[in-house]
């Protein structure tokens, strides 16, 4: 069967190879990949950054945005039915207490593994095998638009865990302010506008006609492009902001983010920045601020079945709230053969899928 693979540590070294198509055990179903969306951790694994192989190979299924169907059940596989459309959730936890406690994306140790990134492979290819308590039946409604349910629990954790933090007070939040409008930060922008929330959007660049304005406009967040004004310029419509989420990867944005937050709010820092920036911030300000201000940094990532789980119920009340908006996240679909490169090393648009 056809796989995407690359030798991890290795640059460039991603290219589609010819694999054994698994057989499952009998606690496992097999399932039929039916779409992988391409996502920055891809990237960067092709770019050696990071990734490690199974046991005993050298080279790594790459993916972990999945979709597909079930085709085949071990004798003893119990959860799913042959027919039922899954999508497969990422970490497998070892044995620390949080990891036993089913919250593998809090485990203590780092010693966990992760389809398509760490130890294990991931979803593009056109089969796969998978204990079913690692499955997530998808209504056939959401068909569609389920590749987006693993970047989805990343939006659903940050605001899970936001609306928990602030458990320490009474608190009606009114305005969300989110950096970066990637998809991430945008299913970010729309679980807060299911909240009643009034939400802005900032990033760099003006949204006509394309997806992302679209989306944005379908919703009702307020774009601020930041190359044209000030983010700082939010505070004078709306003096108190509750909620500041990352989502941009880049640490420029970083002291606006901080500044921006308003009394007794919380910063959800759900990007890992890459290179380097130096900026001479005020540090001293900053411990000032979050201590007079009872301001809260929380960071975020990975998601454990829970939130997988909430994903599917809230992309059926996005669904309902706003129509077929998620389907817009998909910008461009490759189908297995023709997937370049050049497809993964520069994505463009808002989210793309390889069809098997």
């Amino acid at each position: 069967m056809k796989a995407v693979v690359v030798f991890p540590l290795k640059k460039d070294s991603l290219h589609i190879e010819d694999i054994p198509e698994p057989k499952p055990k009998e606690d496992e179903a097999l399932i039929k990949v039916i779409r992988v969306g391409i996502c920055g951790t891809d990237k960067e694994i092709d770019e050696g950054l990071y990734g490690e192989p199974p046991e005993g190979l050298k080279r790594l299924v790459i993916g972990h945005e999945s979709f597909g169907v079930v085709v085949a059940l071990g004798d003893k596989a119990e959860g799913v039915k042959v027919g039922d459309k899954v999508v497969a959730t990422v970490r497998r936890g070892d044995n620390c207490i949080n990891c036993l406690a089913g919250e593998s994306d809090m485990c203590l140790t780092g010693n966990y593994k992760e389809r398509g990134i760490k130890g294990l492979d991931g979803y593009m290819s056109e089969y796969y095998t998978e204990k079913p308590e690692n499955l997530i039946v998808i209504p056939d409604e959401l068909s569609e638009e389920a590749v987006l349910l693993e970047p989805m629990t990343i939006a659903e954790k940050a605001v899970k865990q936001v609306f928990k933090i602030q458990e320490r007070m009474l608190w009606e939040p009114k305005v969300a302010v989110v950096f970066g409008t990637g998809p991430v930060g945008l299913l970010t922008a729309i679980l807060l506008k299911l909240r009643g929330m009034k939400v802005y959007a900032i990033d760099r660049t003006d949204h006509e006609d394309d997806a992302k304005g679209q989306i944005i406009s379908k919703v009702g967040i307020i774009h601020v492009n930041s190359k044209k004004e000030s983010p700082m310029g939010i505070i004078e419509k709306d003096k108190q902001i509750d909620i500041v989420v990352e989502a941009t990867g880049s640490p420029e944005v970083l002291p606006e983010v901080f500044d921006l937050a308003g009394v007794n709010s919380v910063i959800a820092l759900l990007s890992v920045t890459g290179g380097k920036f130096i900026n001479d911030m005020d540090l001293a300000r900053l411990n000032y601020n979050m201590v007079l201000n009872n301001r809260v940094i929380v960071g975020v990532v990975n998601a454990n079945k829970s939130y997988f789980v909430n994903g599917v119920s809230d992309m059926a009340r996005i669904k309902s709230a706003y129509g077929d908006v998620l389907k817009l996240f998909i910008t461009k679909r490759i189908k297995i053969g023709d997937l370049t490169k050049d497809d993964v090393k520069n994505q463009k648009g808002l989210k793309s899928v390889i069809e098997f």
